[in-house]
């Protein structure tokens, strides 16, 4: 293995660092690897693995590889086949994206994902990234104290969303005593990870050409949660603040009419804000509670609007894709596996970088 000084990591997006992570997510977290030993060789070169996480959380996994010319790959798994991990995906409500999560009766998450003071995101894929970061920061630390600068974090599905929360928790831990540290972010079919000020700065901090969300068209995955805007979501300075002021300017009829058409639409997105907080957070945390002894449930947000987040590439599908991937009625995850994603990725980057 080459010296940690001498590892290349390039900005853009790489067809075939992305067809390794793929191959990782899909192959490269079981226990024991295809030949039975750590090291594997892929498309950008040869692998090899230094940790593969136990189930933590709610059976959430990573793997830390390290790649032949010295750049580092954490691997964080997706939504498994087990009640726990898909409860993750469904408790919904947001939390502030800087806070403290007590998530057993020994372990308190203190994190910071984005900076802007109304950033919030998904509190089940922040649980899964405070259990899973108790597992790959000392390696990390080790690796780190040996020079190793340049990091990819990928993950597929839950794994896509975990890998936005990762890179920018990796982000605020470590760059301000590592300035040379350089993330780059393969998100693939990642639902959304959290609000419109967190897409922000994970795009300023991270994005550009090192954070990428990578989309099948007809993958419905991607297009979760469900989000609601309201007035509330806006930008502080905004037309809206002052409705109630511009109303009451307008002619007696005309006022009467626009303050009721406004009452209502506002009322009603705030209660479906609250119901979405209810049902998806408050609820839902009893059989998280089940789960994790010891996990305190924390405030939630008020917000629940989701939006995209990382630069997109977008895998657009065509008529022999959908001849061979066809919808039956019932193989709702028929866009969203390896297959038809490796499909248009051959479709659309053939062998090249």
């Amino acid at each position: 293995m080459p010296d940690a000084a001498d590892a290349q990591l390039q900005p853009g997006f790489s067809r075939q660092e992305y067809a390794d992570m793929l191959w990782m997510q899909f192959k490269g977290l079981a226990a024991q690897l295809p030949d039975g030993g750590n090291d594997v060789t892929l498309s950008s070169g040869q692998y090899r693995r230094l940790l593969l996480s136990p189930e933590v959380g709610l059976y959430n996994r990573c793997a830390v590889y390290l790649r032949q010319d010295g750049v580092i790959v954490l691997q964080l798994r997706g939504t498994v086949n087990k009640m726990e991990s898909w409860l993750e995906n469904f408790y919904a409500g947001m939390v502030p994206a800087t806070g403290s999560l007590q998530l057993s009766s020994d372990y308190r998450f203190d994190y910071r994902v984005a900076s802007h003071p109304q950033a919030t995101v998904h509190l089940g894929w922040l649980i899964g990234t405070g259990f899973l970061a108790r597992s790959f920061t000392p390696v990390l630390d080790s690796l780190l104290a040996k020079g190793h600068q340049q990091w990819i974090v990928s993950g597929h599905s839950q794994g896509g969303a975990l890998s936005f929360l990762v890179s920018s928790y990796l982000f605020y831990k470590y760059k301000g005593q590592y300035p040379q540290l350089r993330i780059k972010t393969y998100a693939s079919a990642a639902p959304k990870p959290g609000n419109q000020y967190y897409a922000y700065d994970f795009e300023h901090h991270i994005g550009h050409q090192w954070g990428f969300r990578i989309v099948n068209s007809d993958d419905w995955v991607p297009e979760t949660p469900v989000s609601l805007q309201t007035v509330a979501d806006y930008n502080e300075v905004n037309p809206l603040i002052s409705a109630r002021a511009t109303i009451r300017k307008q002619k007696l009829l005309t006022r009467i009419f626009l303050n009721t058409v406004y009452g209502k639409l506002e009322r009603k997105s705030r209660k479906s804000a609250a119901k979405f907080r209810k049902y998806l957070g408050n609820k839902l945390y009893k059989f998280v509670a089940k789960s994790l002894p010891g996990y305190q449930p924390p405030v939630l947000a008020s917000s629940m609007h989701y939006t995209t987040a990382g630069t997109p590439v977008v895998l657009m599908t065509n008529s022999a894709y959908k001849q061979r991937f066809a919808f039956d009625g019932k193989n709702y995850f028929v866009h969203h596996m390896l297959e038809p994603y490796l499909f248009l990725l051959d479709l659309y980057y053939p062998g090249t970088p």
